[in-house]
């Protein structure tokens, strides 16, 4: 009952639109998608488990369900939510939050401190470059992380197996995602080792702010989710037309995947300190450590070419008060408004059904940012800080 009014409140807060003010139809009837939840669950939970179980040969019981509960509610509900009662096909809902929630395992894992599923993200992504050839683990339980891996082809396929999609779904998951992690999990590991030395910064800043963006996951969610719109719409542009629309992935990799790792550093802030290790290991955090060399390429990579906003964020990047960090998610905010506002009519109208995805995305990554704490932990909204709640609130209620 606790998860489902908490559940309810963050879907509220979802479907009212915080950022672009559309992005939801005016109605989203919530106990028909709460509904479509608790199917997509029954079934989740009978298919999921062995898939962790084979992942994790030496967990208990007691861990394999804490695991559970922390990844299942966000899994299901992002599927269900982002689709908002316009896909009734709840078995290919079920799989798609399958394969999400095995990304999310694999990151969380690597979270904290994880060598095996480390190893086993570095393998399967040599494979996928040897162009499928099998690259032998080196133990066995690497062998058991690569066993659980290798079903998010599985469960994609079953979602849409079209040429046109499937390898990009899993480059998205594989490549932008977990193996970007994989690597950001290494810069912080060498970060800690050097001391936040000025040496790393000089070594690392470029490809630390580049690999902080380019593992938003923002791709991951949307193109599991798109394929199966393609399998009942197959008229809808390909993922590899996408892929290869040069506008659309320099609006992807700029401000779509900055505004997403904003929100998403902005709600891990505490946990990627690593002062407590029931949630997590330390990790490199832009609001956390804000390196002038690292924010400059971050911000530059975002594609804000504005000097003067530039300025603004660089300063309350580094001042890191409470009222710096709420200003630094509106202008990432603001931004992505502009952007979205400055395409083209033409490129709407063929991209409609993809762009839409990805700015309710977007509105799941803003609204997340209290989602992960208060879905996650046995206690009440007093649990997430009252900066952030008081952000996402005040942008459901009227954007700004």
């Amino acid at each position: 009952m606790k998860q489902s009014q908490k559940l309810s409140y963050l879907l509220r807060l979802l479907w009212n639109n915080p950022i672009f003010g559309d992005s939801y139809p005016s109605t989203v009837y919530e106990e028909k998608t709460l509904l479509q939840i608790e199917d997509i669950y029954v079934r989740f939970l009978t298919e999921f488990r062995p898939i962790l179980a084979e992942g994790m040969p030496q967990a208990s019981i007691f861990e394999l369900n804490d695991i559970i509960d922390q990844i299942a509610p966000k899994s299901i509900a992002f599927c269900a939510a982002i689709s908002a009662g316009e896909i009734e096909d709840s078995d290919r809902l079920c799989d798609v939050a399958m394969a999400i929630a095995i990304s999310y395992w694999a990151d969380q894992s690597m979270d904290r401190g994880d060598e095996a599923m480390l190893a086993a993200i570095h393998h399967i992504n040599a494979e996928l470059k040897e162009g499928g050839g099998i690259v032998h683990p080196v133990s066995e339980l690497v062998s058991a992380r690569l066993a659980a891996l290798r079903h998010i082809e599985s469960l994609a396929q079953r979602a849409n197996d079209h040429p046109e999609d499937l390898p990009y779904i899993l480059r998205a998951i594989y490549r932008d995602v977990l193996l970007n992690q994989a690597r950001m999990r290494d810069l912080s590991r060498q970060y800690l080792t050097d001391g936040g030395s000025p040496a790393f910064w000089d070594k690392h800043a470029e490809e630390t702010a580049r690999t902080i963006l380019d593992n938003s996951g923002l791709m991951s969610a949307v193109t599991v989710i798109y394929a199966i719109y393609r399998y009942h719409q197959p008229d809808i542009p390909s993922l590899s037309e996408i892929y290869h629309h040069t506008e659309l992935m320099t609006l992807i990799g700029g401000p779509f995947n900055a505004a997403i790792r904003v929100f998403d550093d902005l709600g891990d802030r505490i946990i990627d300190t690593g002062q407590n290790s029931q949630w997590g290991i330390f990790n490199l955090n832009l609001f956390n450590q804000p390196n002038i060399k690292m924010l400059g390429s971050f911000i530059r990579y975002s594609g804000i070419e504005d000097i003067p906003l530039h300025d603004a964020l660089m300063e309350a990047f580094t001042r890191g008060d409470p009222s710096s960090r709420i200003y630094v998610t509106k202008a990432y905010r603001l931004f992505l408004r502009e952007n979205i506002a400055k395409l083209p009519q033409p490129l709407w109208e063929k991209y409609v059904v993809f762009l839409n995805l990805c700015k309710r995305t977007l509105e799941a990554g803003f609204v997340n940012s209290v989602g992960d704490i208060l879905l996650t932990e046995d206690k009440g909204i007093h649990t997430v800080e009252s900066e952030i709640l008081n952000l996402v609130i005040s942008g459901a209620t009227k954007p700004n």
